[in-house]
């Protein structure tokens, strides 16, 4: 089956080698198909330092070099201060800047996230091995999130054209959307996944090879 004028999505299978977001040995490691929908339900809890030794990657909460970097950044924030009088609006400023400064780094820390040398926080990209070390929530949790909204703006512009090209002059309201509608589809387009399954097991997300205009060769 192929795609027809009404679908926007598309999925391939893609394998990849085991990969962590910093220098690391090569390990394979296979994910069980089950393993997406298991870990929406990882939660984000401190992860025991135990588990994170990989790829030299440590808590946050532990790295020397991440401290390091906060006292970096909050020295050069008190350096720009000295040169403004205190209570003036430069001042305020950079001392607000300040305090967000160590809440941001106080909130990686409790995260559980992991460090490298370089201070900075990593994700492990590979699926096998987050699940192995309790990271699967830092992963696959933005991961879902963002297939959810691509497959919520694809759905919602795919229904517009289908409605749209029932009206006399479809291009015009491809060039001046129709408002009212398009807002009537975005707030029913959140339960799309639903939709398109009720519309695959209908016949109708997907349009047969022999009516594809294939061009000659």
């Amino acid at each position: 089956m192929a795609l027809s004028m009404r679908s926007t999505l598309s999925a391939a299978p893609c394998t990849r080698r085991s990969t962590v977001c910093a220098a690391a040995p090569r390990e394979v490691s296979i994910v069980p198909a089950f393993a997406i929908g298991a870990a929406a339900l990882v939660s984000f809890g401190a992860v025991d330092a135990a588990k994170a030794d990989i790829a030299g990657l440590t808590p946050c909460s532990d790295s020397k070099a991440y401290a390091k970097r906060l006292k970096g950044e909050v020295k050069g924030l008190t350096k720009r201060m000295k040169k403004y009088e205190a209570g003036s609006a430069p001042a305020v400023a950079l001392e607000a800047t300040m305090e967000r400064t160590k809440s941001r780094f106080a909130m990686y820390a409790k995260t559980g996230v992991l460090c490298g040398n370089d201070g900075l926080p990593h994700l492990i990209a590979d699926p096998g091995l987050a699940l192995k070390y309790g990271h699967a929530g830092e992963m696959f949790i933005p991961t879902i999130g963002f297939l959810y909204i691509a497959g919520y703006i694809g759905h919602t512009g795919r229904k517009y054209l289908n409605i749209v090209k029932q009206e006399a002059k479809p291009v015009e309201k491809e060039i001046i959307i129709d408002v009212p509608l398009a807002i009537d589809l975005a707030l029913k387009g959140f339960v799309w996944p639903a939709e398109v399954i009720a519309e695959l097991r209908a016949g109708t997300l997907t349009e047969d090879d022999a009516n594809i205009t294939i061009s000659p060769r």
